[in-house]
């Protein structure tokens, strides 16, 4: 099973393992969950983009202009009759979104992404005018404005677009810290009864243990797994008053996370990542002119020079394997679709994530 991989012909293999057993780590709870409410709030407006350098919106895009001349008109410009004498292409509509971190208070400041819905060849060199923010309520939590950052290497940022109108299209960016909250949202613990912890990733195992991990400290069953991805915790009246100082003890207590071992490929980049103790089982794998066989004795005799054979003991780690193909030069596409075969098989012990 062959993947092609449409990107550089060197394509970088990074393999970060942990050698040794598995050891049992402790970590904290606050690593492992969170407490329901404490989440980003997702926030997202429209605004314009100004001082384009002949990259902006066209007369497609009749929305740019009448936001335009609302926009004038707020700030006192008479612009009557002037709707389809605005002509210039230094203007673009863009989108704008942001999260907005738990507890944040009036004045606070956080990055805004923006992004074109014209036709637009870029946003370098532009600059967003004020626009709100609004959250899924509707209401105005923070507002943005400052320069858009487009993350190109072209300073100028029109090269690019001049040249390659499609490829060099930069119409997405970042207005760095140019969120400005004005709305407290407001998150009540102190007097609550109950609280919820969400895992972040669900199991039954860790959910338990946890659960285990809090009524001991407390010498009390105020704890309990509802899921395995939720575990309730009833405050007591003497820590009402106290429910933040109450929620950091339960937060920092440690416990053993249950956890598979996980191998995550980004098939874009062709970066392999390893996790502390992947094993293999017994088994044989043969991709093109490599054959790899676990769980079998080394024959006598090194193999002939155009047999690239690798013998490799019983329940090794996948380290060993990668180190060994390595060595052969196998390719990344190939070191890819061997661990996938291996996976299929069931001797791959381990999780397999393919992001990218």
């Amino acid at each position: 099973m062959r993947r092609s991989f449409g990107v550089w012909t060197g394509v970088l293999l990074a393999v970060i393992t942990l050698s040794g057993p598995v050891a049992a780590i402790a970590e904290r709870i606050e690593d492992l969950a969170r407490v329901e409410g404490v989440t980003d709030n997702p926030l997202v407006g429209y605004g314009l983009v100004v001082g384009l350098p002949g990259t902006g919106d066209t007369k497609m895009s009749p929305f740019t202009r009448r936001s335009l001349v609302s926009a004038l008109s707020r700030l006192g410009v008479n612009v009557k009759d002037l709707d389809q004498k605005i002509q210039g292409r230094n203007v673009a509509a863009v989108f704008l979104t942001a999260n907005l971190a738990p507890f944040s208070r009036v004045g606070s400041r956080f990055s805004v992404r923006v992004a074109s819905i014209g036709d637009a060849l870029s946003l370098a060199g532009g600059t967003l005018l004020l626009a709100e923010l609004k959250g899924p309520d509707g209401r105005v939590y923070a507002t943005s404005q400052g320069a858009v950052n487009t993350l190109t290497s072209d300073p100028v940022g029109l090269e690019a677009a001049k040249g390659d109108p499609i490829g060099g299209r930069r119409t997405a960016g970042t207005v760095s810290d140019g969120g400005l909250v004005v709305r407290n949202i407001h998150v009540t613990f102190n007097g609550r009864k109950h609280l919820w912890i969400n895992l972040e990733r669900s199991n039954f195992t860790t959910a338990t243990r946890i659960t285990r991990a809090i009524n001991a400290f407390f010498s009390g069953r105020i704890s309990r797994a509802i899921d395995a991805g939720t575990v309730d915790v009833r405050i007591p009246e003497s820590s009402q008053d106290d429910v933040v100082g109450f929620m950091a003890r339960i937060l920092n207590l440690r416990v053993t996370p249950d956890r598979l071992p996980v191998v995550v490929i980004n098939q874009q980049t062709g970066t392999i990542v390893i996790g502390r103790g992947v094993m293999l089982s017994p088994c044989a794998v043969s991709q093109k002119d490599v054959t790899v066989q676990v769980g079998a004795k080394s024959k006598k005799g090194a193999p002939s020079g155009d047999q690239k054979l690798q013998w490799v003991a019983r329940s090794v780690t996948l380290r060993s394997v990668i180190r060994a193909l390595n060595l052969l030069g196998t390719r990344t596409e190939d070191l890819i679709a061997i661990l996938e075969a291996l996976k299929e098989a069931g001797a791959l012990q381990a999780t397999i994530r393919v992001v990218g």
